[in-house]
């Protein structure tokens, strides 16, 4: 916090300007989960728009390659017939003038294709015709999102706070396969109702439930709605 002197006549006074950033806006657990879950299914259909250009621009260069026509055999052919003319003229010469025998590759051009470099145009093209797995965006459920999916910037200028009748700190993790759990879904023990474990992958929280102080249930559920509420009026306001 800075501080400014302001003089008028004989008396000083000091105005204060507040250098504090403004406060992030507040949204639940659950509201930042559908934020996750929706950019998720974003980064899905943008990755399914570029394999299709990528696609369009290898045909638009080297023809289709959905499937193996007539325009490859002919173009396998005519590097054929290049190097048989060639190889005639080197059989009638009485000097290559250093040139390369080619009348061996003639005879094996399918080898030396099939060995070299049809498998680095197969690595290529599995590659870019891999197809794009809707699971590896979204996940197999509502509760989780892919591997390619997870894109936790949206979340940025956002301070995420408990759903006021749900767990405690229930922070998305990542499994070993690299997939996200939102832990939508937290069962309380029928032993220990402020203990739960999520449904999806097991892990263990806290659990605010409705009788744990009187009268904090009713607070929570208006919390709640305020929080949605603004939710719903800023991304309003957001696509308008």
């Amino acid at each position: 916090m800075s501080r400014k002197t302001k003089t008028n006549g004989s008396s000083t006074s000091l105005a204060t300007i507040s250098d504090a950033p403004p406060a992030a806006q507040q949204i639940t657990r659950a509201q930042a989960n559908e934020l996750l879950k929706a950019r998720a299914l974003e980064l899905y259909h943008v990755a399914r728009t570029e394999r299709d250009e990528h696609i369009r621009a290898f045909e638009a260069e080297y023809g289709r390659a959905d499937r193996i026509d007539h325009t490859v055999l002919a173009d396998l052919q005519r590097i054929q017939a290049r190097l048989a003319a060639i190889a005639a003229r080197q059989q009638r010469a009485s000097t290559t003038g250093g040139e390369p025998k080619v009348a061996k590759f003639v005879d094996h051009i399918g080898t030396m294709i099939g060995s070299i470099s049809a498998h680095l145009a197969t690595e290529r093209a599995l590659e870019l015709f891999a197809p794009v797995q809707q699971a590896d965006y979204v996940g197999w459920n509502g509760g989780a999102i892919g591997p390619k999916g997870h894109d936790d910037s949206v979340l940025a200028g956002y301070e995420i706070v408990d759903d006021p009748l749900g767990a405690e700190n229930a922070t998305p993790t990542i499994d070993e396969d690299g997939e996200v759990c939102l832990h939508t879904e937290i069962e309380p023990y029928e032993d220990e109702p402020s203990r739960g474990a999520c449904a999806d992958c097991g892990e263990e929280f806290g659990v605010r439930v409705a009788s744990s102080v009187d009268g904090e249930s009713g607070e929570a559920v208006a919390e709640e709605e305020r929080l949605a509420d603004e939710f719903a009026r800023d991304n309003a306001v957001a696509v308008g």
